[in-house]
This record gives structure tokens, sequence and C-alpha cells, in this order.
């Protein structure tokens, strides 16, 4: 039996916020096809020259490192008794625009998603201001410069306005959810009959055995979400995530998938740490499932805000869902 109240109450710990940064072109811009890379990188970058207090940069040797934000948001600490991890999870997922666009004439609009987790969503200041600097630095073929003209937050089932780049003030009364996202009710009976699709947006990277998996059966999905919203919440949500996992993972095999229709999509991004270009892809295109999906269906929707996979911080493995009988 699955406890599907424990399994909405684990969930409730962790805090998401969602907004949209919308940029426009003040020079010609150039941008490849998937643009998470070159946001992300950008990104990186720009926010550590923003709060390094070290002319060398140099982490390892600050003395306030342990209170540092760029510490927190990239280079997340473990606790000191969890030894199984080499590395955090990102408190944050940069979305790019889906249209493969790759040139803007100066004036264009440009928008760019993202999801701050966990204590990041109290760090919204620092995260639009890189994006400024950012903007102003240029990115892209060419160094393109855009200007940060607007950033929305998602509240309830709209967007509304947060900052005024004008006057530099961000909102007091940010907007932060909790747990999954409203609309994600569901029941514990059986869901036989009925029918869910699931679409992928960006490239997923899933892994078996070292092996990236070319197919999406729910089970591996089921499972991916679980590891994801479990490291999500030892280190942004107060600590380890208590579910029968072996109870949900089992229960996850009885779904099975009515029709597949997925592709290989790769791309590239460059390294500068490896000072090379890295082949990357992932599987894109939609699955339906028929079965007893109704009890994974808040950890699905919540999924859908944090993404799944490798490579979320790049916007990797975000999806949506469709429940075809309910037509949500």
């Amino acid at each position: 039996m699955l406890d599907i109240q424990a399994l909405g109450s684990e969930l409730a710990r962790l805090r998401h916020a969602r907004y949209r940064l919308r940029f426009a072109a003040e020079t010609a811009l150039q941008l490849p096809p998937y643009k998470g890379s070159t946001f992300r990188g950008a990104f990186g970058g720009t926010f550590k020259r923003m709060v390094c207090v070290r002319r060398d940069g140099e982490c390892a040797a600050c003395l306030i490192r342990d209170r540092c934000v760029y510490q927190y948001v990239f280079e997340t600490p473990a606790p000191a008794d969890v030894r199984r991890y080499s590395h955090a999870p990102h408190p944050f997922v940069i979305e790019p625009p889906l249209d493969g666009r790759q040139a803007y004439a100066p004036g264009e609009l440009l928008d760019v998603g993202l999801v701050l987790l966990g204590p990041a969503v109290e760090q919204l200041a620092y995260f639009v201001y890189a994006f400024e600097r950012l903007g102003s630095a240029g990115v892209g073929r060419g160094r393109g410069r855009l200007r940060l003209t607007q950033v929305d937050a998602w509240q309830g089932d709209s967007w509304t306005s947060v900052y005024d780049p004008e006057s530099g003030r961000l909102r007091a009364d940010l907007p932060v959810q909790a747990g999954v996202p409203p609309g994600a009710a569901c029941t514990a009976g059986s869901a036989n009959g009925e029918l869910l699709t699931v679409r992928l947006l960006t490239p997923l990277r899933l892994k078996t055995g070292g092996e990236l998996e070319s197919s999406l059966p729910f089970a591996l999905l089921a499972r991916a979400l679980l590891r994801r919203m479990a490291d999500l919440l030892q280190f942004h949500g107060g600590g380890p995530m208590g579910l029968d996992f072996r109870a949900w993972s089992q229960a996850a095999m009885a779904v099975r998938c009515a029709s597949e229709r997925l592709h290989w999509l790769d791309w590239e991004r460059y390294s500068r740490r490896q000072d090379a270009r890295m082949k990357l892809g992932g599987l894109v295109g939609q699955v339906t499932y028929a079965g007893p999906w109704e009890p994974f269906l808040p950890l699905l929707r919540l999924g859908a805000v944090v993404h799944v996979g490798k490579g979320t911080a790049f916007g990797l493995g975000k999806y949506e869902i469709v429940d075809e009988e309910k037509g949500q």
C-alpha cells in the first residue's frame, strides 16, 4: 500500500519559486539552437565575479566560504554525516527559450525562465543582478548585449511583475510555493484504462549502469523523480526524504507504456574548465502511459517544475504532463 499522504508531506518541504526574465537585445545577438548552456555558463562566471571577495577567486582558502552565497548556490556542501554524495544538486534551474531561434535583431525580446529551490528562493536579488550584468557583458557569438526589461513571478495561475529595472527594486512580498503546484490533487484509486502523456520538451538524460537510456518506461521515470526529490530535500529541504522507496518503485512497475514517440536529440556545449566541446544528448518527444499512475501525479507535477535527470541547471529534463482522459 502506497502512503500518498506521506508523499505529499515530504514534497511539501521543498519551497520553490518560478520566474520569467524578459530581455531586449541591445545589439545583434547570435545564440546556439539550445541556449541553456550559454546562459548557464555566463551566469556562473558572472555570479562568482559579482560576490567573490578574493582577488584570486580561490574558494578553498576563503575565510567566509561557509557563509558565501556563491558557495551555497554552486558548490553546496554535503552535511558532515552524509558521505554518499559527490556533489549537491544546484538550487536553481535555468529554462532557455525552446524555439531554437538563433538570431535576434536589436530591440527583439527573449524570455529566460528561472526556478529557485529551497533557501535559494530568498536570494532572488543576487540572481536578478547577475543576469543584468551578464546581459550587459554580452552573450553568444560576438558577445551580443541584452537589457533586462522585466521580471515576473508565477503566482498560482498567472504571471505577476516583481521587479522594476528603472528603480532597481524587487517586490517585498515575493510569491513562494511549497511542494506540489496547484492542480495536482489525485486519488489513491486505480487509474487502469486512463492514459497519461508525458511530453519531453528539452533533452532528458537518464542513466542505468552508466549507460544512457534510449526509452522511458514509467518505472525508470518514477525512480528518477524519486531520486531528484530525495536529493533536493537532502540539501535544500531540511534533510532526508522519509519514504518507502522500494514500495513506490515496485508500484511504478505496474504502469505500462501505451505508446512512445521519442527520439534522440544531440546538442553541444563548450566547457571552459575542460577547454573542449562536449557532445550531449537526450530524449525528446512524448510517451503515453496506462495503468495505475494516479498516485504518482503529485511527484510528476512537482517534477515538471524542478525538471529531472542530468543537466537540470542547463534546463535539461523539462517536461509537461497531459491527462488525456481528463483533458488537463
